[in-house]
């Protein structure tokens, strides 16, 4: 029977990769995420403006993701559908959009 010769960690030296963490990533620089004075006058993104802009056009009717996906042009197949109920429901908590039932939206009432 053969015994492997392990190298002992040298006191003072750090031990694993040079710049990693505990959980294996990189530690990384802080980044400046401070909001502006202005948020309230930020734009939102296109997809969120357009489904904006629907729900204004149909007013009182309660429509769907996959009737705001179809709508807009996009295609109705799971991702795209997915990503209209992420920003339907980004609308629902900031009171922008009212959820209405179980998959159903409608614009907020001023």
């Amino acid at each position: 029977m053969q015994l492997l010769s392990v190298p002992l960690p040298t006191p003072g030296r750090p031990r694993g990769r040079p710049g990693a963490t505990k959980a294996g990533k990189r530690a990384s620089r802080s980044k400046d995420t401070s909001r502006s004075k202005n948020d309230a006058d930020r734009t939102y993104g296109k997809l969120t403006e357009q489904t904006l802009d629907y729900l204004s056009q149909v007013g009182d009717a309660d429509v769907r993701a996959r009737d705001v996906a179809t709508a807009l042009g996009r295609a109705t197949d799971s991702g795209s559908i997915n990503a209209i109920r992420s920003t339907l429901d980004r609308l629902v908590g900031t009171s922008r959009v009212q959820r209405t039932g179980r998959g159903l939206y409608r614009a907020q009432q001023p």
